[in-house]
């Protein structure tokens, strides 16, 4: 089996896992420390900020002007043209 992450808070005495492991039974396990959490005694953090953020890409034009236009402004630049042209198409 490949390695799993499981998303975790540390609380100072006891490791509380944010998900089911997909495991059962005994398993080895290598617990890094990222980041200080801000959530205290139990508590989630409130992610509602986070996701507030996330909407649908506003753009006036279609799908395809907007792959034209991302094709030609590459065929703008010659050093990204010699970088992607063979997925382009372009000569490098």
């Amino acid at each position: 089996m490949s390695l799993v992450s499981v998303p975790a808070v540390f609380d100072g005495k006891e490791i509380k896992f944010l998900e089911t492991p997909p495991v059962e039974g005994p398993y080895r396990v290598l617990v890094t420390f990222i980041e200080p959490s801000p959530a205290r005694d139990g508590e989630e953090r409130d992610l509602s900020r986070f996701w507030a953020s996330f909407g649908a890409w506003k753009d006036d034009r279609t799908t395809e002007e907007i792959i034209k236009d991302n094709h030609e402004s590459r065929r703008e630049h010659p050093s990204c043209c010699r970088l992607a042209g063979c997925y382009m198409g372009v000569d490098a």
